[in-house]
């Protein structure tokens, strides 16, 4: 996996050999110095980012199109606040609920990312959130992203 992961950020072993649930498409720009990712149109500040991007990868990839990778469990109803760990390293998505599923303790939201031009179809991603989410399909819907999890690879699976 490490010859075409562009980043992986603080991931241990184990959660570095988890195949991710989601995997959506995005751009990574550079908005004054600090890069964010672009997902659907919507954007999404990653601070600390510059810091795991050699000068060649950063390089290579702005204003490119790399895969942001994101488990369920690490996106939560921002309507309903977020987790204490989550402290200040999160972002939001804008989307709309297409399905709704029980999973024990949880709920499954089927979500797609609001979209923007050229990203058709829109990404559709799974978020696991808490039992008292009230959310239905067709609703409008606001996932916080623990951006600790985040991982981002290069789209094209080569960095050499």
């Amino acid at each position: 996996m490490g010859h075409n992961t562009l980043l992986i950020r603080d991931a241990d072993p184990d959660a570095a050999a988890q195949r991710p649930a989601n995997l959506i498409p995005a751009v990574l720009v550079d908005r004054g110095g600090s890069l964010t990712l672009d997902v659907c149109g919507q954007q999404m500040p990653v601070p600390g980012l510059r810091r795991y991007l050699d000068q060649r990868h950063l390089q290579q990839h702005l204003g490119r199109r790399v895969l942001v990778a994101i488990r369920p469990e690490h996106l939560h109803d921002a309507s309903a606040g977020l987790p204490p760990s989550a402290g200040p390293t999160a972002s939001v998505l804008h989307g709309t609920v297409r399905g709704v599923r029980g999973d024990g303790a949880a709920l499954l939201l089927d979500v797609e990312v609001a979209d923007a031009p050229g990203w058709q179809p829109a990404p559709r991603l799974a978020a696991r959130v808490e039992l008292g989410c009230t959310a239905e399909a067709g609703d409008a819907v606001m996932l916080a992203v623990d951006l600790r999890h985040l991982r981002v690879f290069a789209a094209d699976g080569d960095l050499r």
